[in-house]
């Protein structure tokens, strides 16, 4: 796939290029092992926490684990065998950790928050932890305290990938969703079709904290939905899908396209526009596809008109 690479408003870099797939795992020797001893599946009762500083917490396990914290700074974690204990420490997020003996591992992630004061400020988003694609920074730092892992491009390990020259920058004028100045992401069909893909390679974690946020999705899919505002002045449809799994699909828009359903269309008046897609309707095909380095945590598709506008803000997975 051809790529190339630029910069398109404040919030995102786009770069042009193919994400790169996971390798597939190779055969074994085809030696007989030596009577393997099947390990219960390893489960936790709880795949996210949000506790405040000095608080703590229980997790319990199937299986007989060891527990390790990702960031004891923020949340410790203290037990043995199918019980642990986690202690918040200070404001941020950690992943707390279980593997068996066997080499089965389960996550959990820890959402560490201050006692609110009650001064508030800022532009507040929906949800208790959150996990943003695309935010501008006066709103990442207003909610700095429930944000688990940022999916945002970084030029560095996460990236907006366009896909063979089909999208190009657009013009993003006016107020982005906050109502701020700090822009959005804009971009215009070039050609006959037009995707994108933000992209988290293995050069980074950003991957790992999307297959934590799947596992949870798919164990309380009634707890997390994704966030997204959008606005246009003209007519095309536009089809998404997270977490590189194209079961997923869904249609902003009058027409289907890209063989995704219509969800909603929208008022196209150029006014931005909310939508909190619910992440339960979606849960079994989820369970079924881990993700892997090098996932398109979320795509878009555009009706492939060439000048079809796509202008998207506050794109984030909550849960409530």
């Amino acid at each position: 796939m051809k790529a190339i690479k630029f910069f398109a408003m404040a919030l995102v870099a786009l770069t042009f290029m193919g994400c790169p797939k996971e390798p597939g795992n190779g055969t074994g020797t085809g030696e007989k092992p030596e009577n393997p001893q099947q390990e219960t599946t390893l489960a936790l009762d709880q795949t996210s926490i949000t506790i405040n500083v000095e608080e703590t917490a229980t997790i319990n396990a199937t299986v007989d684990a060891t527990w390790v914290s990702s960031n004891p700074a923020v949340a410790t974690v203290a037990g043995a065998g199918k019980v642990a204990t986690v202690t918040a420490v200070a404001e941020g997020n950690s992943v707390i950790t279980a593997t068996t003996a066997g080499g089965q591992t389960k996550t959990c992630v820890v959402l560490v928050k201050k006692v609110s004061n009650g001064t508030g400020g800022g532009a507040e988003v929906k949800g208790s932890q959150v996990w943003p694609i695309i935010m501008d920074g006066a709103t990442y730092a207003a909610n700095e305290s429930k944000i688990v892992a940022s999916f945002q491009p970084n030029d560095v390990d996460q990236f907006l990938y366009v896909w063979e020259n089909t999208y190009a920058g657009g013009n993003a004028t006016g107020l982005n969703f906050a109502g701020n100045s700090e822009g959005y992401t804009a971009l215009t069909v070039t050609t006959g079709w037009a995707g994108a893909g933000f992209c988290l390679t293995e050069a980074g974690t950003g991957w790992q904290n999307a297959e934590a946020l799947r596992a949870a999705i798919v164990a309380n899919p009634d707890e997390y939905f994704l966030h997204m505002a959008i606005k246009s002045t003209d007519n095309y449809s536009h089809c998404f899908y997270a977490f590189g799994n194209e079961a997923t699909k869904f249609v902003l828009g009058p027409t289907a396209v890209y063989d995704g359903a219509i969800y909603a269309n929208f008022t196209r008046d150029g006014a931005w526009q909310e939508f909190d897609i619910p992440m339960s309707t979606y849960a079994a095909a989820l369970a079924t596809t881990p993700c892997v380095a090098g996932v398109n945590v979320f795509v878009t598709l555009t009706e492939g008109v060439v000048g079809a506008q796509l202008n998207l803000d506050a794109v984030y997975f909550y849960k409530k």
